[in-house]
């Protein structure tokens, strides 16, 4: 008898290898053999509800080299699942999300979710990372092990970033193919929706830096807690004050200004890492590094600038 299979019930079904390429788009999926931290989803891979979330995928693999990319979002039931579990102060404003992506045991990037706040809600935010696993990483009935988890920010920045970042994210879906050319990993493109950015490792040297208004974060909503707050009188007149601070924030005039300027850290060491940066006319920046980048670097003004939204492009 192999060891651990006197846990096993009538009800459980053997894993089975999923085979190349790989499209993993629900919790439900017989490849799956491991969920650390983890809530299955149908729609979704999973919902994390600690401070990090696993998943162990049995895949069928060649050996060959092959290009993952996990697709990660932030959305409102992570939010209140974020809130019921932290309880923060009641007033305490929706900040940005910013997580590590790990698989096979080593961090690939990272991530920075913000969501765009509107009048009614706020719209769901998705970012994706796409890195190579060197042959021999996922040969035939291996595993395939991804992890999110919390980054340690810099001082500067702990205090504008959301903390336990992890809880409540989903991973919306995960895809393995094979890669014959090795490629530098790859992040999400367009605004962050935040004043953060992240340059992946072995990226480019040189970016083009550019914001774009956006409305401040309300508080996050939080549940009662209480056997009074739970009643239905009560829990009428906590919605009704929740989107009146919505409207609220939202329409105050915000006047995002130019980017102020840049910091970077390195998210595995914590060092600060070197950058030149030039301001263009149209107050714009160029952000150039000094030398290649190994690990995922988190950019960050110097000032919180809440109403303004980055966005980096390779120069």
């Amino acid at each position: 008898m192999s060891i651990g299979s006197w846990f096993r019930t009538d009800y459980d079904e053997p894993s089975v290898a999923a085979a190349l390429p790989l499209e993993l788009g629900t919790g439900a999926s017989p490849s799956i053999v491991i969920l650390d931290q983890m809530i299955r989803g149908t729609g979704i891979v999973g919902r994390i509800n600690g401070d990090f979330g696993a998943i162990a995928v049995k895949v069928n693999g060649t050996g060959a080299p092959v290009r993952v990319t996990v697709s990660v979002g932030l959305d409102e039931m992570g939010i209140r699942w974020w809130s019921d579990r932290v309880r923060p102060a009641r007033l305490t404003p929706e900040l940005p999300r910013l997580v590590t992506l790990r698989a096979q045991g080593q961090i690939r990037g990272a991530l920075v979710l913000a969501r765009r706040q509107g009048w009614r809600g706020a719209a769901p935010a998705t970012a994706t990372l796409a890195f190579d696993l060197p042959a021999g990483e996922l040969d035939r009935d291996g595993l395939l092990i991804v992890e999110l988890a919390d980054a340690l920010p810099p001082s500067w920045a702990g205090p504008r970033l959301s903390a336990r970042s992890a809880i409540g994210l989903r991973i919306n879906n995960i895809s393995v193919r094979e890669q014959p050319a090795a490629t530098a990993p790859s992040g999400p493109v367009g605004h962050t929706g935040c004043d953060f950015a992240v340059v992946q490792p072995g990226a480019a040297l040189s970016y083009r830096l550019e914001g774009a208004g956006v409305s401040a974060a309300p508080p996050v909503p939080i549940s009662p807690r209480n056997r009074w707050t739970r009643q239905k009188p009560a829990r009428a007149v906590f919605k009704l004050s929740r989107a009146a601070r919505r409207v609220a924030v939202r329409a105050l005039p915000h006047r995002p200004g130019e980017v102020a300027e840049v910091l970077a850290a390195d998210l595995v060491t914590g060092e600060a890492v070197p950058v030149d940066v030039s301001r263009h006319q149209d107050g714009n920046l160029t952000v150039r590094f000094t030398t290649p980048v190994g690990n995922p670097v988190l950019l960050g003004s110097t000032e919180a600038q809440p109403t303004l939204s980055w966005r980096l492009t390779p120069s």
